[in-house]
């Protein structure tokens, strides 16, 4: 007879372990093929890269603190406080993503800025205006988060996977930086209209303290990140200091992201053994070009992440495949994460106008794709 007890505990669990694997499509499509590569090929781990996610997981606990501090809120006030025109406006949120992603990763960056600009900009009668505003943000957050390793995750992946040394990744991810920087200012000169309008926000405040400590993790984090300490005892440090502190953060880690890093690493190492497989990707990504479109063109279907490490393997460029991926979150939905982001928030606070912020995320992105691959494959053509 069914013990109705056992029963009753055991279906919240599989309905918890439903909603994990379905709430991240990407990490499910990802864990289906590691299975399956598995069960032919074996649990081959020589493509783990350890110091990826002992990384990343101490940068998600920091960054999180950075969110509950209130500091990144405060910022985006203070600054578009001090705006009087649409254009000032918009200028301000576009060069606040911009420098923000830098430290803080597309995501967060995301969920910060762009709840803010769509709160203050509901009086601007221009839409047109706004919604381009909008449509910048994403773009912005992709090309600023491009200058350091730690910027995004596979800027981490690939200066970890291909042994790059400072100055070579900063030849080529200074170069789109700056590129950005000019291009998305000159987007907002020139698409953007001069109209006056009063900001109706107060500047709030944020805790002083907590951000003293965060920013002191996330240099701890830094110099793992570039060799200066072991990256083990950064994130063990980060971990316990955090555990202590605030142990609540680590239940905002985002664990998808992590297990899809582990499940890709599993269906390369199993790829790689793969004979006609490899000859395959491999002569698709011939030369510096080639890898850079590659990179690009793929991150579109599989999202930038994914298309990393499932690349690096088979190239040699490492640098067209860093500027491919940075590139190809500038493009479809599935692009990248801060992508889906950009597109759920806007339907849960600007519903209503949906269409229209829709349509001018489509053309904006389409335009920065096209602008940007052109900059990327003259990049990797002088370095």
């Amino acid at each position: 007879m069914n013990n109705p007890i056992t029963q009753r505990g055991s279906l919240p669990l599989m309905t918890s372990v439903k909603d994990f694997f379905l709430k991240d499509k990407v990490f499910l499509v990802a864990f289906i093929l590691a299975v399956i590569s598995v069960i032919f090929g074996g649990f081959e781990t020589k493509f783990f890269d350890y110091k990826v996610i002992f990384t990343v997981f101490g940068l998600m606990l920091v960054i999180g603190g950075f969110k509950s501090t209130g500091l990144l809120h405060y910022l985006g006030q203070a600054l578009v406080k001090r705006s009087q025109t649409t254009r000032q406006l918009v200028r301000s949120t576009t060069m606040l993503t911009f420098f923000m992603a830098i430290f803080f990763t597309n995501d967060l960056t995301i969920l910060t800025v762009l709840p803010l600009y769509l709160t203050i900009t509901k009086s601007i009668s221009d839409r047109r205006s706004v919604y381009i505003g909008a449509a910048l943000i994403l773009p912005a957050v992709h090309l600023g988060s491009s200058l350091f390793p730690f910027g995004n995750p596979h800027n981490l992946y690939a200066y970890s996977f291909f042994h790059m040394n400072n100055l070579e990744f900063f030849k080529g991810t200074g170069l789109l930086f700056i590129a950005g920087f000019i291009v998305l200012n000159l987007a907002v000169q020139f698409f953007i209209s001069d109209e006056p309008f009063e900001v109706n926000t107060e500047v709030g405040t944020f805790n002083k303290l907590e951000a003293a400590l965060y920013t002191l993790l996330m240099a701890l984090m830094a110099a793992s990140v570039f060799g200066w300490i072991s990256y083990i005892i950064a994130a063990a440090i980060t971990a316990i200091v955090i555990l202590f502190y605030k142990p609540r953060l680590f239940a905002e880690v985002d664990y998808h992201l992590l297990l899809t890093f582990i499940c890709f690493f599993l269906i390369v190492g199993n790829i790689v053994n793969i004979k006609p497989i490899t000859e395959l990707i491999s002569s698709a990504f011939v030369g510096e070009h080639m890898s850079f479109l590659g990179t690009v063109l793929v991150s579109q279907v599989i999202s930038n992440i994914s298309s990393t490490v499932l690349i690096s393997p088979f190239t040699n460029h490492g640098m067209s495949v860093l500027l491919g991926a940075d590139v190809g979150g500038i493009g479809t939905v599935v692009a990248s994460m801060a992508t889906l982001i950009s597109y759920k928030v806007i339907m849960v606070a600007a519903r209503t106008e949906a269409k229209g912020f829709a349509k001018y995320f489509a053309y904006i992105n389409t335009i920065f794709f096209i602008i940007f691959t052109l900059i990327g494959l003259g990049i990797v053509s002088i370095l």
